[in-house]
């Protein structure tokens, strides 16, 4: 969100920003979608969908998580977000309370930080170097535990 918030600053002060802060700038939609968004439009079918996804893709992730990984996923505990951040904010939101504290790489993906932070849930720096291949170590998360003087209530291991 920082380097976001320069980009635009400097662009508001005339400077030519190419914004690649978020997304995939340049690589454009693929054909699939497209012409599935044209299907869609030909049929009028504007509005607003369900909340949680569009039915019939619900299903087929539902699907998907049956025939690839051999779970049993029922489509109606499916969400669909339009993009990762929202998925994010459903997910702390469902595994964490305010005051919660949470752990996480440092450096690590802002996005969780700035999140969490917003949800009113506390994070915890855990060292991520080369030394431990960038993953947490039983040691590093008994050292953040002894550091805070207490539990942990979530530990975010993902990349970035």
């Amino acid at each position: 969100m920082d380097v976001m918030r320069e980009a635009n600053r400097r662009e508001a002060e005339g400077e030519h920003v190419f914004h690649m802060e978020v997304g995939q700038p340049g690589s454009g939609a693929p054909a699939g979608v497209l012409d599935a968004i044209r299907d869609i439009m030909d049929r009028d079918h504007m509005g607003y969908t369900d909340a949680f996804g569009v039915p019939p893709l619900r299903a087929r992730i539902a699907q998907y998580y049956r025939d690839q990984y051999d779970v049993d996923v029922a489509a109606d505990h499916v969400v669909v977000t339009t993009g990762s951040s929202g998925a994010f904010v459903l997910s702390f939101l469902a595994a964490f309370d305010v005051g919660d504290r949470v752990a996480l790489a440092s450096p690590g993906y802002p996005a969780y930080r700035n999140i969490l932070t917003a949800l009113g849930i506390e994070v915890v720096d855990i060292p991520a170097t080369e030394e431990t291949n960038f993953q947490p170590t039983t040691a590093v998360l008994s050292a953040a535990l002894k550091n805070i003087g207490g539990k942990l209530d979530g530990l975010i291991v993902a990349s970035p």
